[in-house]
């Protein structure tokens, strides 16, 4: 399943050539037994849909297969209901299009080395030597669970755990943009694995430039690729100038995002 981006984004930024917009579509009427109708079309885009039963939108109760034009409803809908639907619909099974976006998220995490969701519970150990900062290998941090020590003065098959607290005049201060942990005092002896960190990281939203840049990387498989290329070819968006813009987008955002901090002032 695609974290950051859905096929509507892919298409939207194919341009509206590349997709038809369906509004108002009647679908069917229930019948009280009814659970499974057809739309016009296959190959519906996802993200794009919205099923609507006596005129209000659903929310929950009904899911699509994309690929096959496919609804279905989790319990009938009432006798005489009419059921009508907005979604696009493109030249692609929908399923192809997810393939192409998983690769291109896989590939941003890669180019990047980091990832941009957010992770819950992480627990992360320390080795302790000449210094009192520290980097959690993940960032930004969202929330520190608990800091503990283990402050034995030797080796023990049971380590010593001792609770560290956040805070000027206390422990340790977090610099969480950096994943930055700063002992200013209680810093355990030196050894492996002496500081244990629990911790929460990532992004409670994807941010606009993760986006931008999964999207142009989807984009750009499907351009160089021979499957995909009869959809977009001739297309002034994707003119050779036009794609040595896109590559030069894709290596500033990847630039942008191996950065530490992804604030307002990097959306440039």
């Amino acid at each position: 399943m695609a974290n950051y981006i859905t096929s509507q984004d892919i298409w939207k930024q194919l341009g509206k050539d590349a997709y038809t917009k369906v509004r108002t579509e009647i679908v069917g009427t229930g019948d009280d037994s009814t659970t499974v109708f057809d739309l016009d079309h296959d190959n519906i885009i996802s993200a794009s849909e919205t099923i609507y039963t006596g005129g209000t939108a659903l929310t929950s109760g009904v899911s699509i297969n994309y690929d096959e034009g496919k609804i279905t409803f989790s319990s009938a809908p009432a006798s005489s209901t009419e059921i009508t639907a907005d979604y696009n619909y493109s030249d692609l099974e929908d399923s192809a299009v997810q393939d192409i976006i998983n690769q291109a998220e896989e590939e941003l995490e890669y180019l990047t080395g980091r990832t941009f969701t957010k992770t819950t519970n992480s627990t992360e150990y320390l080795d302790v030597d000449n210094r009192d900062t520290f980097y959690l290998r993940n960032y930004p941090v969202l929330n520190i669970n608990y800091v503990s020590c283990n402050t034995a003065s030797s080796v023990t098959d049971t380590p010593a755990w001792s609770a560290s607290t956040e805070g000027l005049g206390n422990d340790y201060l977090l610099y969480s943009d950096e994943g930055k942990i700063q002992f200013i005092k209680n810093l355990p002896p030196p050894g492996e694995k002496r500081i244990k960190v629990n911790y929460d990281y990532g992004y409670e939203t994807v941010p606009d430039i993760v986006k931008e840049l999964t999207i142009l990387l989807a984009t750009r498989k499907m351009v160089n690729s021979t499957i995909y290329k009869s959809i977009i070819k001739g297309y002034d968006n994707f003119n050779p100038t036009r794609l040595e813009e896109i590559e030069n987008r894709i290596s500033k955002l990847i630039s942008i995002l191996r950065k530490q901090n992804v604030g307002p002032e990097t959306l440039v």
